[in-house]
């Protein structure tokens, strides 16, 4: 809900690690747009929802209205239709299980160029293939060209680039 909120105001999200002391540690983030701190986001402390009678996980979000709509864009820009297909690829990386997904999802963005268009967690696993303290995030990603159907063989070079970015800057390894 935060991010969709963020996404239709035109602002970017990032997240980093952050505590609160009704959240849940190392279940909270710090909520960022550059960097100005927003808000935060996490799962609420057990003691806060025990406190309540509640048994269930608690997540909840805040955010200082005055902040976003000073960072939101004053006017809405424009791009055109794009006619020719989305080419989509999923892309699996090992990571260590400290990285933030949000960091993860940065530096693809960042390497990925003009033609990655999106970058979305999937799925996310822990276990015994991908090693102790470590973790496998799943990537949707989305290629599109305003002037052409892309192939795989167009991406391949993009695709190339993120993988280099995610070992070079995060320790990442492709999971096969």
């Amino acid at each position: 809900m935060l991010g969709a909120l963020l996404d239709e105001l035109r602002v970017p999200l990032s997240v980093r690690p952050a505590s609160e002391p009704f959240l849940h540690p190392g279940r909270s983030a710090a909520v960022l747009t550059g960097g100005l701190r927003l808000g935060f986001v996490g799962e609420i402390h057990p003691l806060v929802t025990a406190s309540w009678d509640i048994e269930q996980p608690v997540a909840a979000f805040a955010l200082d209205l005055g902040k976003v709509v000073a960072a939101a864009p004053e006017s809405t820009g424009w791009t055109d239709v794009v006619s020719y297909p989305p080419l989509r690829q999923d892309l699996a990386v090992i990571l260590a299980a400290d990285v933030p997904a949000g960091r993860a999802a940065e530096v693809i963005r960042q390497a990925g160029g003009d033609l990655l268009t999106r970058a979305d967690v999937f799925d996310v696993y822990t276990g015994a293939q991908v090693g102790e303290g470590r973790r496998s995030l799943a990537f949707a990603l989305t290629f599109r060209a305003a002037d052409r159907t892309l192939t795989d063989e167009d991406v391949a070079p993009v695709r190339d680039a993120i993988v280099g970015a995610l070992r070079d800057e995060l320790g990442g390894e492709l999971r096969g």
